[in-house]
């Protein structure tokens, strides 16, 4: 039934009702049937508003049960996510209780193994293995089949010998399953490792390993090990990650440009040498400054001398280091390395390392300002126990370069000549003088006076002999020559060419002057500016020098002017020395022969002989006489005699040195030289003698020259034996520069 019928029934009940109480209460019924009628016409209208309600109730019930269906749709998707996450969580719990055995993860031994294995300890992996262990590798490193004890003998005994420095990561994490109280753990490992015999040589091993956890008394152990591995570049790890060739070169440019540094900030010795090995070479080629010796220096000890020479030489330096491309364009210093499993070497070049150097006050010529282009080339090895690179061979070619092509401010138009250091004697003519500074011996002759602008002779004069520095002063006219320093003598403190060195009759007395210097170079002369007592300003060039020349030494015997001499350095050797030769010498009057020092000498060019600490002039034009001719090329030796046997020299001296000259083997008074041979020898000068020695023992004394050191003599020109005396220790000595005449009757031979 409809909700219409019931509101209908219940109408007509009231209606049945009303009209049965009316037709009995009809006259009271009757009043009120104009309200009863109003109430119906309510009654009516409410019934239309419930109907009315009723179609919204109904349109109302179509809306919810369409939210309801939706909102169930919603349920059942939650519902479903609720059965994932619960299958998960289930998955979850389980893994949890696969790591979780009485508070024990099977994680724990694998990682304490692969800990073990990157700390190189077996203690520290073989506690986590069973001792059914087993291991089956294949590829990188070391593949084969293992139990626990090849494993531990052979496998990590092999590992922790061939690797240092080792690094392991996992690039996941690992995966774990379990079946019953048995445990898999796999993951993917990676370790960098540097072989102890070439740390350099970065390797990764990639590898993909599954153990085997089983509970063994209580703890967890692996009780398997299968690992797959292979070699991968550290570049395919990390991203950009340099080669090993762009990484050791970065480190073997600083170890020598590192040097570099140090050489050009003064630091000490031991530090600047601090990058070779100890048994290291550094070899000095070209022209260097006076102050400096090139040659090969080996061993540390040997290198740190050079450098501690190269510090007090200089005062401050400026340097860097480049190549220069043909076309003069300046790029890096290029570095080739080569790495292996066994060795590690490089090469560092830079064909141009310019040094800018100042020298010290107090060293020879100061205060020159020099300009050193050298072509550096280092050979390094990888130290392993160090973990660095080390010098083992540096070889230096050193060209001197005019200041002024590196530094374009440097720039002063008017030649100028410092006073680097000074060294004056009073001369008495008679007796003549030695005088040194720096690397210089100056030898005023006895006889030698001091000619005036006027024309007088001084037979008492001081003489200076100065050293130099230059500024302005460039390479004389058509040649590619390089000033480094400069030297020149002063009369009464003057520098003209209007005095002169001359014997009584005024023919020119030149001053013999020995320099120590290599076979590159060679002098000009400059005159024509004027000097304060300090510094000398102008002049020009004005002719080129002709020396003597020796191993390492350079003698001149023209000078005789106090003019200034400007030492040029060339790029090849000016003359060809004399060369040493094998020849054997002759026994003479009963003297032992300890050593002899023999040199094939062009009589025509003359030389320079070094034989221990005597050196000897030959001058140019220097032939020899012998019972059958006369020779022009011949084998000039100075030969040592023991002193053994030879008695007391007749004023009670001692002999200290014992010598001859020979000619071709030959010691003998019937031979002469058309010159007189120039000696130097370098002995104590404490009143030491010198004596013609003979058959019969001393013959008579030589006149000489004393220096700092140095003995002079002027006369010989006969191959014969001599004998330097000293005085004995209890005897009184005095140390002067004075000429000694000889006592008995001949000449000097």
């Amino acid at each position: 039934m409809d909700s219409k019928t019931v509101g209908l029934s219940i109408v007509i009940v009231i209606l049945l009702i009303i009209a049965a109480v009316g037709f009995f209460e009809y006259s009271t019924v009757q009043s009120q049937y104009s309200s009863v009628s109003s109430s119906y016409s309510s009654a009516s209208q409410a019934q239309s508003s419930l109907s009315k309600a009723l179609s919204q109730a109904s349109a109302n019930e179509s809306y919810y049960m369409k939210l309801a269906q939706g909102n169930y749709s919603k349920y059942q998707a939650l519902q479903g996510n609720y059965s994932s996450l619960q299958s998960k969580y289930q998955s979850l719990m389980q893994m949890y209780m696969a790591l979780s055995h009485e508070g024990k993860s099977p994680l724990t031994p694998v990682f304490e193994f692969l800990d073990g294995v990157a700390i190189e300890s077996p203690s520290d992996v073989t506690p986590f293995l069973s001792s059914n262990f087993t291991a089956t590798v294949k590829g990188t490193p070391f593949p084969g089949e293992y139990d626990f004890n090849t494993f531990n003998s052979t496998w990590l005994s092999d590992f922790f010998s061939q690797y240092e420095t080792v690094y392991f990561y996992t690039t996941a994490l690992p995966t774990v399953t379990s079946s019953g109280s048995t445990y898999y753990v796999s993951a993917v490992v990676q370790y960098f490792v540097a072989p102890s015999s070439d740390p350099v040589y970065l390797q990764v091993f990639n590898a993909s390993v599954m153990f085997t956890i089983a509970e063994v008394n209580g703890a967890l152990l692996i009780t398997s090990l299968q690992w797959n591995g292979n070699e991968i570049p550290p570049s395919a790890v990390i991203a950009g990650y340099p080669s090993q060739h762009d990484l050791q070169e970065n480190q073997v440019t600083s170890t020598v440009l590192s040097q570099i540094n140090a050489l050009g900030a003064e630091f000490p010795a031991n530090v600047i040498a601090s990058s070779f090995s100890p048994d290291a070479t550094l070899q000095i080629n070209g022209q260097l400054p006076a102050g400096l010796k090139n040659g090969t220096y080996s061993g540390l000890s040997s290198i740190e001398n050079f450098f501690t020479s190269w510090d007090n030489y200089f005062i401050f330096a400026a340097e860097y280091s480049q190549n220069l491309l043909p076309n003069g364009t300046a790029v890096t210093p290029s570095v080739s390395v080569q790495l292996s499993p066994q060795q590690a070497n490089a090469t560092f070049y830079a064909n141009v390392t310019p040094f800018l150097l100042f020298v010290n006050k107090g060293e020879p010529t100061y205060p020159a300002i020099y300009d050193l282009h050298v072509s550096l080339k280092a050979e390094l090895v990888y130290n392993s126990t160090t973990s660095s690179w080390e010098i083992t061979n540096e070889v230096w070619n050193v060209t001197p370069v005019s200041t002024q092509s590196d530094t374009l401010y440097y720039n002063l138009n008017t030649p100028t000549f410092n006073v680097a250091k000074e060294t004056t004697v009073t001369v008495n003519a008679s007796k003549g003088a030695v005088v040194q500074a720096g690397n210089l011996v100056s030898v005023v002759k006895p006889g030698t006076y001091a000619e005036l602008p006027n024309g007088s002779l001084e037979s008492t004069y001081n003489f200076s002999l100065i050293l130099m520095s230059v500024n302005a002063v460039y390479s004389p006219p058509g040649t590619n020559l390089t000033p480094t320093y400069a030297f020149a003598f002063a009369i009464n403190g003057h520098i003209s060419p209007a005095y002169s060195l001359v014997n009584a009759s005024k023919s020119p007395s030149a001053v013999v002057t020995f320099v120590y210097a290599p076979d590159t170079w060679t002098s000009w002369t400059w005159f024509g500016g004027t000097f304060n007592g300090t510094t000398y300003t102008g002049g020009q060039y004005k002719f080129p020098d002709h020396w003597v020349y020796g191993d390492n030494m350079m003698v001149n015997i023209q000078f005789f002017k106090p003019v200034i001499w400007i030492f040029e350095s060339s790029n090849t050797p000016v003359v060809t020395p004399p060369m040493p030769v094998i020849a054997s010498v002759k026994p003479t009057f009963n003297l032992t022969t300890l050593n002899a020092y023999t040199y094939q000498v062009n009589g025509t060019v003359g030389g320079v002989i070094n034989a221990g600490n005597i050196m000897v002039v030959i001058p140019p034009g220097t032939y020899v006489n012998t019972t059958s001719g006369q020779l022009k090329v011949y084998n000039f030796s100075v030969v040592y005699y023991s002193v053994q046997g030879i008695k007391d020299a007749p004023d009670g001296e001692v002999p200290f040195i014992a010598f001859a000259y020979a000619v071709n083997g030959v010691v003998s008074f019937q031979y002469s030289a058309t010159n007189h041979f120039i000696t130097l020898v370098m002995t104590p000068d404490m009143n030491a003698q010198m004596w013609t020695y003979g058959q019969s023992g001393y013959l008579f004394q030589d006149p000489i020259l004393l220096g700092n050191g140095v003995m002079i003599n002027l006369t010989f020109f006969k191959p014969v034996p001599w004998v330097i005396t000293l005085p004995e220790l209890n005897m009184s000595t005095t140390t002067s520069s004075t000429t000694t005449s000889g006592s008995g009757s001949g000449g000097y031979y």
